[in-house]
């Protein structure tokens, strides 16, 4: 079974895309994110840990501090290796269609990845979740 498509996806694209040169070279890998949102450390990832790592990675990619992620946030090295990449997922995730990403659009936004990895439905993504979409992951490959 192969993982969706997904609009959470794209916004981790843009995620690595403004973590820096290196990161913008190597594909994010959504799992890894997911599981580094287990702010605590108990093996879960709750829905608030998940908005809340979104949170985080939105205000390191608002290198402006405007509310916004566009073309103005991108060091000049992304812009040059990855601009393309990084202003599709923009766009993927630009509901408003104003060219821009904003705090709610990119925090707010649907949670795509995390709901198809709570297999279960209780707000929680726990081991065996995660583990089962690692391995529809590797599935696909």
């Amino acid at each position: 079974m192969r993982l969706p498509v997904t609009l959470a996806f794209a916004a981790l694209a843009v995620g690595a895309a403004f973590a820096g040169p290196a990161a913008a070279r190597d594909r994010p890998d959504p799992l890894e994110m997911l599981a580094k949102s287990d702010a605590n450390g108990d093996g879960r990832v709750t829905r608030a840990e998940f908005i809340a790592a979104r949170r985080d990675r939105f205000e390191r990619m608002d290198r402006n501090d405007d509310g916004y992620v566009s073309d103005d946030d991108l060091p000049r090295l992304v812009r040059k290796r990855g601009g393309d990449k990084v202003n599709r997922a923009i766009d993927a995730l630009d509901a408003n269609r104003d060219g821009r990403l904003s705090r709610a659009e990119f925090v707010d936004g649907p949670t795509r990845l995390f709901d198809f990895g709570d297999a279960n439905r209780d707000g929680v993504i726990d081991r065996a979740e995660l583990a089962q979409l690692s391995d529809r992951g590797r599935a696909r490959d």
